[in-house]
């Protein structure tokens, strides 16, 4: 740790990443050392320390001035600190060192799986587990059994944790030995909660290049957005039914637009859409916050009821339904899966469904035709407009009408002049009720529910 290229290495990673926390393990110094360290590296006394156990262990987790921290709790083998970011909700972070010897680590696992009861429901664990998942976690030197690998696996189910995906080389430690005896392996990585997930779906483990240790330096990106987009409009089938929604939609489609039939549908669908977006701003749309009160409100009466709370009682049970119904409309679709029925309770589904879409979709890296590796969300989103752009530009062509009379003509005159008659009223509604009422809506924002309930209007 003393070492002037590892403390070299350290602010660069520092200046590199500004990352929130920054832990050390092995650092096989007392606490006043390392607190110097962590002057050096500009953290002044934010840092939780353990020391040592004779030559071997130790930790140091320091954290910067944006992090606020409710509690922190220090072990031989972790440090855990309950924190919040700015605009996040609180939240627990585990940074862990856990022993190579099998029957430590053992005992170690059981104090994690007991202590976890008291971190909630949202958590993530990144560190040494000094173990691993199979023999594909692991190149060079003697294959372990199978049978080994089930004690770790064990441990991960009980705890109910998901690991989180790795960017770059895909083991973290070697033994520095060269030919032959080069051995490395998997030894670190982060895990979290189902709801730390759900709370930051993006979240990705990047593994940096070792140089000062035998181990790799892990940042842990929560995978927020950059620079936040303005949210696109989107209709939501939850508005029908509210109260002044039918006479929002009616006024603003009846507002004089002169010009071309098109350019008039679209003006109308503007002044519709701005008509909503005012309209639906002026009630309760946070179904979340909602049911969290209404179940409260329940709750209460539950333990307090008797027959002159039994309506509201009823009132509010009925309420509550219908947030959760709202809730699962909303879910579905953003999720967008044709084969929901409706009153089915299944909207932690949709909520999971949909962030998995959404990673699915991230690009978070592009090999450019360059063969540099784009990692800006702008240049990335600059590169493939560029190539679409010149993909669908076009360069000229010669010698094409010599291509096209040897193609053999199986159109015939009766069947061109029935693809160019126009398309009647009937044809179009036929079209439009068949769509199903949760895909994707148009760039305008109104989808397939919306043309179909004012069909009339329209």
């Amino acid at each position: 740790l003393g070492g002037p290229s590892t403390i070299s290495q350290m602010r660069e990673l520092i200046k590199t990443h500004h990352p929130h926390f920054f832990f050390l393990f092995e650092t096989k110094k007392q606490k006043s050392f390392v607190k110097s360290i962590g002057k050096k590296l500009g953290y002044d006394d934010r840092v939780a320390i353990v020391n040592p156990m004779g030559l071997s262990g130790g930790l140091a987790l320091f954290w910067n001035s944006s992090i606020v921290i409710s509690q922190v709790i220090c072990k031989d083998f972790y440090i855990a600190v309950q924190f919040s970011f700015p605009s996040h909700i609180s939240q627990w972070g585990i940074f862990v060192y856990i022993n190579p010897c099998r029957n430590i680590r053992t005992a170690q696992w059981n104090s994690l799986i007991q202590d976890s009861i008291s971190w909630g429901n949202c958590w993530f664990a990144i560190g040494d587990w000094n173990d691993l998942c199979s023999n594909e976690e692991k190149s060079g030197g003697i294959p372990r059994n199978p049978n080994s690998f089930q004690a770790f696996k064990s441990f991960i189910n009980q705890m109910n944790m998901e690991e989180l995906k790795m960017q770059g080389h895909p083991y973290t430690w070697c033994n520095n030995r060269e030919g032959d005896e080069l051995i490395e392996e998997q030894l670190d990585r982060a895990f979290s909660s189902e709801e730390w997930h759900q709370l930051f779906p993006n979240a990705a483990v990047k593994n940096n290049v070792r140089s000062a240790s035998d181990h790799s330096a892990l940042v842990l990106d929560l995978g927020l957005p950059k620079a936040k987009k303005q949210a696109r409009f989107h209709f939501d089938k939850r508005w029908i039914g509210k109260e002044g929604f039918e006479d929002t939609v009616k006024k603003a489609w009846q507002i004089p637009v002169s010009g071309t039939p098109f350019f008039k549908l679209k003006e109308k669908i503007k002044n519709t859409r701005i008509a909503l977006l005012k309209w639906s701003s002026s009630f309760y749309t946070q179904n979340q916050k909602l049911i969290a009160e209404l179940t409260s409100k329940l709750e209460q009466l539950n333990h307090d009821k008797t027959d002159d709370n039994w309506d509201s009682w009823a009132e509010t049970k009925r309420d509550l339904n219908k947030a959760h119904l709202h809730e699962e409309l909303f879910w579905q679709q953003k999720s967008r899966q044709r084969w929901l029925r409706e009153g089915d309770a299944n909207t932690r589904f949709f909520h999971t469904f949909t962030l998995q879409r959404r990673r699915h979709n991230a690009i978070t890296r592009l090999l450019c035709s360059q063969g540099r590796v784009l990692t800006s969300q702008r240049a990335i989103e600059q590169h493939i407009a560029d190539f679409y752009t010149k993909l669908f530009t076009s360069e000229g062509s010669m010698g094409g009408d010599s291509i096209i009379h040897l193609i053999p003509q199986t159109i015939t005159a009766d069947m061109n002049a029935a693809l160019l008659k126009p398309v009647t009223e009937e044809e179009v509604k036929a079209a439009l009720f068949n769509l199903p009422t949760d895909k994707a809506p148009g760039e305008e924002g109104m989808n397939s529910t919306f043309y179909q309930h004012f069909w009339e209007l329209i």
